[in-house]
């Protein structure tokens, strides 16, 4: 049971599941934590007014964990899974063994002989949907008071009426194109963008963007390490192709650098950020040129990072207050890093020293309030806090993106551009492209595809059976036409997975 706890009124023993602001910006790595001293204590109450404690995971006579519960011993074969919210549940052992009918192609085995298949998202048969079914939400329940201010602006989210036939892209109102342009800065005129070509079409050319990206940016903090020239043509060369890519479809990119992350390079986050960003600006309406300083922002904004020792980088646990300090430095560091290089704009070089403010002040290095940042900045600072949340650090899991939303929603306001945060959970939609979700038919699936009809019903890639063993030959399904499977009733998204859930690995189906 989690309960808001002032920290005031902390005492050892107590668990801490979340506080009442952003993991990143205090010295408390570890998401999810045992109070164990007066000092731990101290550190809180120094950097929040309230945290949430788990009374089940604390521990003394105050938190005393609740009865054990008879027949929770998982069944044989599997594995407890602990999520980030500090929650224990069983997962079923994920098996690649198929039918005896159903041999995969096997193209490679990784150090501990696992196979692998290869199945490429464009060759993917499709799953016929039922297009004369009618439309069948979750109930609104399924997701109480969850992302509850974004989803309101979600005309018949939760609504059980049929989808309308044939089925139109909806016109954007004059009242959402004025929520967008008046994000933007004086001068620069909104655009909009409409998608050129499919996911599948686009898909190969996103892969080639990420694989040369990767290879560029690695040899490029190389090159900072060992002292040599920073070359900005190398920057620009990544740019114009991701862009270029973005603005065709920009589904396409995130979802393979999404399914790449462990692939790509020590330094690979500034590519997540980047991707996301510049989709964030398509979104937005941002002309090409704004888009390509975007992505550069992504890219860049934590290369001080190169300049720290790795033990702090890597370590589990609270920093001391040197060590968060020192941490910190990466920004000053970073900028030092740029300063030696001309040609990057003052909105780049703006942006990338501002990632880490905050609304009401509490950010560094300068401790912006409000306005003083920029709108860059504002936007980096949510899309970095949202890649580093969904992906796997030495010190703490990923979450799920719908998790990360919902804490980003939740620090609207007060710590990020609350605008801003809703158009980015409108960009990247509430399921996230290369997000795990379970299905109402208890099938496992990822995100490909967004519908701009309905945000619940995107064009999703099956990955399990509804047992959760994996699927020997994956099938795209598109969750806007209502198919059914079997004999179950119309398909929806039951709720959104984190990273590996079930013991799945993507890569163990197919290379994005």
């Amino acid at each position: 049971m989690a309960t808001r706890i002032f920290t005031t009124d902390l005492k050892v023993g107590m668990f801490v599941a979340d506080l009442d602001r952003p993991w990143l910006d205090t010295p408390f790595l570890l998401e999810g934590f045992l109070i164990e001293s007066d000092e731990q204590i101290a550190a809180l109450r120094s950097h929040c007014e309230f945290v949430i404690v788990d009374r089940a995971r604390s521990t003394g006579t105050e938190f005393e964990a609740p009865p054990a519960v008879t027949n929770t011993i998982p069944p044989a074969g599997s594995r407890r899974v602990v999520t980030r919210a500090g929650r224990d549940e069983a997962a079923p052992k994920a098996t690649t063994s198929p039918p005896a009918d159903e041999t995969p192609r096997v193209v490679a085995r990784g150090a501990g002989g696992a196979s692998h298949r290869v199945v490429r998202l464009e060759d993917v048969a499709r799953r016929t949907p039922s297009r004369h079914n009618n439309a069948h939400a979750a109930d609104a329940g399924e997701y109480p008071g969850l992302l509850g201010r974004v989803l309101a602006g979600f005309k018949g989210l939760w609504g059980r009426e049929p989808a309308p036939e044939p089925v139109e892209i909806p016109r954007e109102t004059p009242q959402e194109f004025a929520a967008r342009a008046a994000l933007f800065p004086p001068g620069v005129e909104v655009q909009t963008y409409v998608d050129q070509v499919s996911v599948e079409q686009e898909v190969p050319r996103a892969r080639a963007v990420v694989s040369h990206a990767s290879d560029l940016l690695e040899k490029l903090v190389n090159d900072i390490k060992l002292g040599k020239a920073f070359e900005v043509e190398r920057v620009d060369e990544i740019v114009d192709d991701m862009v270029d890519s973005i603005v065709r479809n920009p589904d396409a990119l995130m979802w393979v650098a999404r399914l790449r992350e462990h692939d790509i390079s020590t330094y690979g986050h500034g590519l997540q950020v980047s991707v996301y960003l510049t989709s964030f600006g398509r979104h937005l309406g941002f002309p090409k040129a704004h888009l390509s300083q975007l992505a550069q922002i992504g890219l860049l904004l934590d290369i001080g990072k190169i300049r720290l020792p790795k033990s702090l980088l890597e370590k589990q646990g609270r920093l001391t207050p040197e060590e968060f300090e020192e941490a910190k430095s990466h920004v000053e560091r970073g900028l030092e890093i740029l300063a030696e290089t001309p040609n990057f704009t003052a909105d780049v070089i703006e942006a990338i020293a501002q990632h880490h403010e905050r609304m009401n002040g509490s950010g560094y290095p300068r401790g912006l309030v409000g306005s003083e940042i920029g709108i860059f900045g504002r936007m980096a600072g949510i899309v970095d806090c949202f890649a580093a949340l969904t992906s796997h650090r030495p010190y703490a899991a990923a979450a799920s993106s719908y998790e990360a939303l919902r804490s980003i929603t939740g620090w609207g306001g007060e710590f990020f551009h609350e605008p801003l945060v809703q158009q980015f959970v409108s960009s990247v939609g509430v399921f996230p492209v290369g997000s795990l979700i379970e299905l109402s038919s208890g099938e496992v699936a990822v995100v490909v595809e967004h519908s701009k009809v309905r945000r619940l019903k995107p064009r999703v890639l099956v990955v399990t059976g509804p047992d959760k063993t994996p699927a020997a030959h994956p099938m795209l399904l598109d969750l806007l036409y209502d198919p059914k499977i079997g004999q179950e009733e119309n398909v929806f998204i039951r709720r959104g997975l984190a990273a590996g859930a079930y013991g799945l690995d993507l890569k163990d189906f197919y290379l994005a």
